[in-house]
């Protein structure tokens, strides 16, 4: 059954003479495991209400885990040094020098996360990301932790426009010429009036979201009464839109979207019951339902 959500935005366009309706659709997966094809997914679950120039949305992280672009940070060795810088970031400088910016929640994650996962993690990220992600506090170089089992994390896709250009042509060889959009819950900022560029705290194929890595996290908590927050675009392929609906299509797909087991890895461990992340298994990746691809049906309303 199709869950239809309506979302308004209260832009007008055209002189103020109209507005956008999204009308948003969601349908349940079975969790993408790696091997997984998703895209034979995707195309079963919506072909049959999908129509051309509808939107469809995809999240980064479950193509990530269905393409087997994982690692086991269990098998990263990390190092005196990376371990020092890692528990001086943490521990002195995000939690403690920058506490009135961060939430509580995540200054408790950053002080007990064990030393050795976190240098593993942070090993990790100045490989994919480099320094700029090196000191991102969290969900560094767009690395996700989340929906996964024992210390399995999930990479960022190699090459997603690719991807979103095979989704965007399994339906046009069935008659639909759809956008395909895909997007991460990592945080991007626009600031007020500017609405070209969009700054990031990880890496995009979309050229007006510029990545900052650590940098821009810490300008959307410094400057957060001057800018709006967006889930971050990745990879887009169809009809011409431009960023600021770009983005406004990533928030109402986020909102329905949800979070898996939670906002973050020890919410899952939580939500299962489990006391160690060995604990965590494939099989319980299936205890909840999954909405990693979501439909959305815009149109323009007249007002007045």
């Amino acid at each position: 059954m199709v869950k239809g959500i309506h979302y308004h935005n209260h832009s007008k366009e055209r002189k103020n003479r109209f507005r956008i309706v999204l009308k948003l659709y969601r349908r349940s997966f079975n969790y993408w495991y790696p091997g997984t094809n998703a895209i034979r997914q995707i195309v079963s679950s919506y072909k049959k209400v999908i129509d051309s120039g509808d939107f469809l949305i995809v999240s980064e992280k479950a193509l990530a885990i269905a393409y087997g672009n994982i690692c086991d940070e269990d098998l990263i060795k990390d190092d005196i040094f990376t371990r020092a810088i890692t528990m001086f970031l943490n521990r002195c400088i995000f939690a403690f020098l920058l506490r009135k910016f961060f939430r509580e929640k995540t200054i408790h994650l950053l002080i007990k996360t064990p030393s050795k996962s976190m240098a593993a993690h942070k090993k990790l990220a100045l490989k994919y990301g480099g320094f700029l992600h090196f000191i991102k506090p969290i969900s560094e170089a767009g690395i996700d932790t989340k929906n996964l089992p024992y210390h399995y994390v999930a990479l960022p896709l190699r090459d997603p426009q690719a991807i979103a250009k095979l989704i965007h042509d399994e339906f046009l060889r069935r008659g639909k010429y759809i956008n395909v959009l895909i997007i991460d819950s990592d945080r991007s900022l626009k600031l007020k009036g500017i609405n070209n560029l969009v700054i990031s705290t990880r890496s995009s194929s979309i050229r007006s979201v510029i990545d900052l890595g650590g940098i821009g996290y810490l300008l959307s908590r410094i400057l957060r009464r001057h800018v709006r927050v967006y889930p971050t675009p990745i990879a887009y392929e169809g009809a011409n839109i431009g960023l600021p609906l770009m983005l406004k299509l990533s928030k109402a797909a986020i909102k329905v979207m949800g979070e898996g087991f939670g906002k973050d890895a020890y919410d899952m461990l939580q939500r299962l019951g489990k006391k160690d992340f060995n604990d965590v298994t494939w099989l319980d990746m299936r205890r909840i339902r999954h909405y990693p691809a979501v439909l959305i049906k815009a149109r323009l309303i007249k007002v007045g």
